[in-house]
């Protein structure tokens, strides 16, 4: 199958906004495969230090993790960020974006987004860095989410109700 019969459902957003629970949630209902964030698994591993180059390594660790978790011939697939979040991640970080990621990340063509609204509260955790800067990495993902003409809906609510809403959002998100 190829990018235009096969459609990958991801979960973005800034920091601490439940983008794992309802990736995890949503694969389990809709009985799709799964690619958690594979940056989480490498720096728990590795260490919570980074810089330019090993985020390069850690975005191409990522895109085959993947490949193996959601592979390219399943039509349909749930993954906990993409390269949006390294785009920004790097672009807060360093000031800029590799520009073999950003031809990565135009390949991405069959992604739909859940965006989850910063509307959480937030959960200290050794790998999260901007406690106080979640609306402002919101708005870069929803910008670049925009500039790209990707398909997406905005997640709030809390709790159950989040579910609700992403599990209704998926649903037609996978069905236009």
């Amino acid at each position: 199958m190829d990018a235009v019969t096969t459609k990958r459902l991801v979960l973005t957003g800034p920091e601490s906004s439940g983008k794992s629970a309802l990736s995890e949630h949503l694969a389990h209902v809709l009985g799709i495969p799964l690619a958690l964030e594979y940056a989480r698994f490498y720096l728990e591993e590795h260490g919570p230090h980074y810089d330019y180059d090993l985020l390069l390594t850690i975005a191409r660790g990522h895109l085959d993790y993947q490949r193996t978790k959601a592979p390219p011939d399943a039509p349909l697939a749930v993954l906990d960020t993409d390269l949006i979040n390294f785009k920004v991640w790097s672009e807060v970080a360093f000031g800029r974006f590799h520009p073999e990621l950003q031809l990565a990340l135009a390949e991405e063509s069959n992604h739909l987004y859940l965006l989850c609204y910063p509307d959480l509260p937030w959960e200290s955790d050794p790998l999260r860095e901007h406690p106080h800067a979640r609306l402002m990495l919101y708005e870069r993902h929803k910008a670049e989410i925009e500039r790209l003409h990707r398909p997406y809906e905005i997640i709030r609510g809390i709790g159950e109700e989040r579910y609700r809403n992403a599990e209704a959002a998926a649903k037609r998100l996978f069905s236009n």
